[in-house]
């Protein structure tokens, strides 16, 4: 649950408050008992469901007033149906709602209506966990037709389901990024827009200083005997050599002591990139003398496998490949002393191109 938008937390508020409500008002509900806990946790997520619709209300209010309306009817419909569970055709208007809502809100964050924020990915989690419990056939019902469709939507729709939704939010995000998250999977440091005249300078300052004292370390040679150790595997386009001592020392933005430098693998031996600076903890960024220029950047989509590092793009649930596992690195600002045209010296990567040339040279 990071990178909620400021104006939909309030969804998430509204969520969470209608759970212990929703679970207090169904348990003195006069047939709760006679239903399988199936249906009962589908009733309360339908609940929660609702009211994070409700909660979004005023929000919407002023600029999207056909969007508050459909989250009032949304809100309303789930509340209702979440207490009323005994009806007879319950489990099909309880299906259609959620596949409904599923898909129109894939409507609206495609066409732009809304963004892809973590609380609507979650509420849309909620919303095809309770599709799943609502539909899951149970022993003693009456008539295998019944049963029947519902295994379908079981096996069919919701992976289908499941699939366009991740597919959707992923693409979406991608192609209209947040202003912070322009580079897939790092969190950029918030800056003024333009630099200003004096940040410019201190940004070449920065520039020439790093330059200067990381230039001996073309010979990867003194790298090494400095203590720099490659930090992932030597077969990808280029590798983060870390000096455990400088990151351990907690040295902040050193020219003179770079925690990292950046080596292309080339048939010929590594070549040097640049340097990378970092900070100890999560969510700390440095000094940043540069304005936009000098922004750091932190990974959030890190995966960790057992051949080592791999980096990788998460999928919307946050996940990494089977058997990998997801970290995130504490903020880091990259000094490239390599033309590298496609960012700048201070880009969060390297131009691919520019490694590949390297490597033919």
């Amino acid at each position: 649950m990071y990178s909620i938008s400021p104006a939909h937390a309030i969804g998430l508020v509204g969520g969470l408050a209608a759970l212990p409500l929703a679970l207090i008002a169904l348990r003195f509900h006069p047939r709760w008992r006679s239903v399988p806990g199936t249906v009962q946790a589908a009733a309360v997520l339908m609940a929660v469901s609702g009211g994070v619709h409700l909660a979004l209300i005023p929000h919407h209010l002023a600029t999207q007033p056909l969007t508050s309306l459909l989250f009032l009817l949304n809100g309303i419909a789930f509340i209702t149906l979440s207490a009323t569970f005994t009806w007879k055709y319950w489990r099909l208007a309880s299906a259609a709602l959620l596949i409904t809502t599923v898909l129109g809100y894939l409507v609206y964050v495609a066409i732009g209506f809304e963004g892809p924020d973590q609380v609507g990915i979650a509420t849309k989690l909620v919303e095809v966990t309770a599709l799943g419990l609502a539909l899951v056939p149970v022993r003693g019902e009456i008539g295998r037709t019944h049963r029947s469709w519902r295994w379908a939507t079981l096996g069919v729709a919701m992976p289908m389901l499941l699939v366009i939704t991740g597919a959707t939010v992923w693409i979406v995000d991608l192609a209209r990024p947040d202003p912070r998250h322009v580079h897939a999977g790092a969190l950029l440091q918030a800056t003024n827009p333009f630099p200003t005249p004096p940040q410019v300078e201190a940004a070449d300052r920065l520039y020439a200083a790093t330059k200067t004292a990381i230039l001996p370390y073309e010979d990867w040679h003194q790298a090494w005997a400095a203590g720099y150790r490659p930090g992932g595997s030597t077969t990808l386009p280029s590798t983060h050599w870390i000096n455990q001592r400088y990151v351990d020392a907690g040295y902040v933005m050193d020219p003179q002591r770079p925690q990292g430098l950046v080596y292309a693998n080339t048939h010929h031996g590594p070549v040097l990139l640049g340097a990378m600076f970092q900070m100890k903890g999560l969510n700390q960024f440095g000094p940043d003398p540069g304005g936009p220029i000098t922004r750091w950047h932190q990974h959030e989509n890190i995966c960790i496998t057992p051949f080592g590092f791999e980096f990788s793009l998460m999928t919307p649930y946050a996940t990494c490949a089977i058997g990998a596992v997801d970290i995130s690195a504490s903020p880091m600002l990259h000094v490239w002393i390599v033309d590298n045209p496609r960012g700048g010296p201070f880009a969060v990567d390297i131009d691919p191109t520019v490694v590949a040339a390297l490597d033919r040279s």
